[in-house]
């Protein structure tokens, strides 16, 4: 597990409360998880040393929000032959933030970053 995933799980585990070792080693996968598909969504020639708290913070809450959907059971599809996870389209608060946070670094070329008055 990298520095950053640690840092990601730790700050993870303060808006998911108390866990048990079980619920730990799971957010611990789903950190390193997140982590990587946020990093491979990003365009070749991001400097992640300069966006490196905003991958961070964006998987933090992409973390959390996939804890929650655990344990609110919307998972829609498991299929353990190829190792995939599906769950209902979560269009939460936090996975709506961590999505426009990384938005400007990504690959896809369309980030809304707001507009000034």
């Amino acid at each position: 597990m990298s520095s950053n995933s640690n840092q990601i799980r730790n700050m993870a585990c303060l808006f998911v409360g108390t866990l048990d070792e079980d619920r730990f080693n799971l957010l611990s996968l789903i950190c390193v998880a997140v982590e990587q598909e946020i990093r491979a969504r990003l365009r070749p020639d991001v400097d992640t040393a300069k966006c490196n708290d905003v991958i961070v913070l964006a998987s933090v809450l992409l973390a959390v929000a996939a804890m929650r959907q655990f344990e609110e059971g919307t998972l829609a599809d498991f299929t353990a032959g190829t190792l995939k996870v599906s769950f209902d389209n979560d269009r939460s608060a936090p996975v709506q933030m961590a999505m426009r946070l990384i938005a400007p670094w990504c690959a896809d070329p369309f980030a809304f970053r707001g507009v000034a008055e």
